[in-house]
């Protein structure tokens, strides 16, 4: 479709018109000179302007550069030109979620209000073409003027999905793409795209909590590691930040896209002094071609917890380390915090894999977390129910083992715990042995403690139990 645009020095010049036409060249005239600045400003992103008039709400198509533009929308305008009627058309035509919410917010009291002050007022939405492809639409409405001055608005459509385009290589699944963030936007206030190879995040939905130095939706590139730690700093309850901060770190995302094509979790909030509970999803783009990127999604789940089952299930998400199943290192710490507050004595380890970086780098990291999860299978099995095992983070894990009053039968359970190792059967370490080192110290009951100086005591113990070739369990001496 032909660019439609009229430049300042292109004017109807009413001399070259009928006697009884000049009123309305002059008129057009008036109505461009108007609307000039800022259409100006718009052209530069929005693909159709139409001008229309407050009190009569005629329309007049000022500008399409038939990029993005759907051909028979022109032609309803043309048709219907009156912005109500207009607009009825094209919500009920091509519009295909919110149609109530977007008739109501593009209603003309709405728009006359927004628009004012002489501010921007943009509505977004889904459309359909005419050939039936679904994209990202916005409607933006200004003045064609000064404020008090304009009895005239700029109604403006633009395709945002073009900031969603640029970062896709692979055009063929952007319907996929497409699909996959309706979806999210049902229920989730922020959405995120995520380039694996770079680590650069283009936001494509801003409606939840702003983390620092973000600016909304766009085409802006932000690094993804920074803007997670910094969420998880400002907003994540301070027992699950060590925790997520490797849940969200971008290792681990990829980590998990390797093995499989979703990665759900929830984790807790604190707002206002209240404590929420949150959901975070990543999705690949295309799970056949993972390097089109990854789509990542928070929401706040309160509103759909309607049970004590529900709420016991998010608290147990909330509690568990992702990759292990067992204890995360929050839930882990306060419990025996507790416990040795409570005076109730037991023998406090740290465990720490010996060599695991030999592992990662000569067997690769998906080996490495197998070995992650083994280990922690082992102690789920060694040690009993009422036991506290959780991780610490990477390759480390700490366990508070009940009624252990000694060295000697806090040696043997841990012997058995070397003996389970020992035993592993990973086929893809061929041959390679994997061993731990343990500090630990005994807890007496009826005695007053600290977590942070029994812990102190134990992680002394893993440093010297390194110096010994093979598993090791090095006691505190007091």
């Amino acid at each position: 479709m032909k660019d439609l645009i009229i430049k300042p020095d292109e004017l109807l010049d009413p001399n070259d018109y009928p006697e009884d036409q000049r009123k309305l060249v002059d008129d057009f005239n008036q109505r461009i000179k108007q609307c000039m600045g800022i259409i100006t400003g718009l052209g530069k992103e929005y693909h159709t302007i139409w001008v229309v008039n407050f009190d009569t709400l005629a329309m007049h198509l000022y500008r399409t550069t038939g990029e993005g533009t759907t051909r028979t929308a022109i032609e309803l305008g043309l048709k219907y030109n009156n912005y109500s009627r207009f607009i009825e058309e094209y919500v009920e035509r091509y519009v295909v979620d919110r149609s109530e919410a977007v008739l109501r917010d593009v209603d003309v009291k709405v728009v006359s209000d927004r628009v004012e002050g002489g501010e921007l007022y943009s509505v977004d939405y889904m459309r359909m073409s005419d050939d039936g492809e679904i994209s990202y639409h916005q409607m933006a409405f200004a003045l064609a003027g000064e404020p008090g001055e304009s009895n005239h608005f700029i109604l403006a459509y633009r395709d945002i999905d073009r900031s969603i385009r640029k970062h896709i290589s692979d055009k063929r699944y952007l319907r996929e793409q497409l699909d996959i963030v309706e979806a999210l936007s049902r229920d989730y206030y922020n959405i995120f795209k995520i380039d694996m190879a770079t680590g650069d995040v283009v936001i494509l939905k801003l409606d939840g909590y702003v983390t620092k130095g973000m600016e909304g939706a766009g085409e802006k590139k932000y690094n993804y590691d920074v803007l997670a730690k910094q969420y998880v700093t400002d907003r994540v309850y301070v027992e699950d930040q060590e925790a997520m901060y490797d849940a969200l770190s971008l290792n681990t995302i990829r980590e998990k896209m390797e093995e499989r094509d979703e990665y759900v979790s929830s984790y807790r909030v604190i707002d206002k002094g209240e404590i929420h509970y949150y959901q975070y999803t990543y999705i690949p783009i295309n799970p056949r071609n993972k390097a089109s990127g990854i789509l990542a999604g928070f929401k706040n789940v309160d509103d759909v917890v309607q049970s004590a089952n529900e709420r016991k299930n998010l608290e147990v998400l909330a509690t568990t380390d992702i990759m292990t199943g067992i204890l995360n290192r929050g839930s882990g710490e306060s419990r025996i915090s507790e416990v040795i507050k409570a005076h109730k004595g037991g023998m406090m380890c740290v465990m720490d894999i010996d060599d695991f970086k030999y592992i990662n780098d000569n067997f690769g990291h998906s080996i490495g977390d197998k070995v992650i999860r083994e280990i922690a299978d082992v102690l789920k099995k060694t040690f009993r129910d009422n036991d506290i095992v959780f991780r610490l983070g990477g390759d480390e894990y700490a366990v508070y083992a009940f009624g252990i009053d000694n060295e000697e039968l806090g040696e043997a359970v841990i012997k058995r715990v070397f003996g389970e190792i020992d035993n592993f059967k990973i086929k893809e370490l061929n041959g390679h042995k994997v061993s731990i080192s343990v500090g630990a110290v005994i807890v007496d009951s009826g005695t007053d403690h600290d977590f942070e100086e029994v812990y102190k005591q134990a992680d002394a113990g893993v440093y010297e139990g390194k110096k010994t070739k093979g598993s090791a369990v090095v006691f505190y001496k007091g």
